[in-house]
């Protein structure tokens, strides 16, 4: 990793004026988010309504409405933060299947809530049931997929690794399918050497470029 360079003192210039209304606006936003989490583990997602998350951050609805189109899309939002606070940015492990492990391993992560925040398992019904959040949801799993899976290709074929840089998203697609259903059955997702095997005996030889 390359050394972080920090400027001169002299060369350092003071925040602009806007930056503080920014941080003001960007603590608020995670304040609603944090309170639609508490809500839905609280009570559930049928229960939650925009007036008790307004009133637990403290907000607006107008400030909410501006951001967000309606209950499904803040939800949708606070799982996908929630997520993202448990897995770091996808790291190049220097081999696909060190990638495909560790993305196997957050994705695991991200299907049980070690905070007491919902998780994508819980919400089960209620993704079931609301077509909207249902469609949210979907978004962001399948931008996911493409996102994870392009970018291992793309590390893959930087070090003359063969694969079908085709498959990459589909790829990650079904791992997120897999696990989410070996959660949602077993109660708790599958443990290392369960997901070391799922990479080397599935995921693997569907990555790799055809002969």
């Amino acid at each position: 990793m390359n050394e972080l360079e920090i400027p001169a003192i002299s060369e350092r210039r003071p925040p602009k004026a806007g930056s503080r209304t920014g941080s003001h606006s960007a603590a608020r936003e995670q304040a609603i988010l944090a309170a639609a989490a508490e809500l839905v583990a609280e009570i559930g997602y049928e229960r939650v309504t925009v007036d008790a998350i307004a009133a637990r951050a403290r907000a607006s609805k107008a400030t909410m409405y501006r951001k967000w189109p309606g209950k499904a899309e803040l939800v949708a939002d606070a799982l996908r933060r929630q997520a993202e606070s448990q897995s770091a940015e996808l790291p190049d492990t220097g081999s696909v299947r060190g990638d495909l492990l560790w993305i196997v391993r957050s994705i695991a992560l991200t299907f049980t809530s070690a905070d007491g925040g919902p998780s994508l398992v819980s919400l089960v019904e209620a993704i079931r049931a609301d077509p909207v959040l249902r469609d949210v949801v979907d978004a962001q799993i399948q931008e996911r997929s493409r996102h994870d899976g392009a970018l291992v290709c793309a590390r893959a074929s930087a070090r003359g690794e063969q694969v079908d840089a085709s498959r990459g998203p589909a790829v990650i697609g079904l791992a997120l399918a897999h696990l989410f259903l070996r959660t949602l059955l077993g109660g708790e997702p599958p443990g290392e050497a369960e997901q070391r095997d799922f990479v080397e005996q599935a995921l693997l030889p569907l990555m790799n470029a055809p002969a």
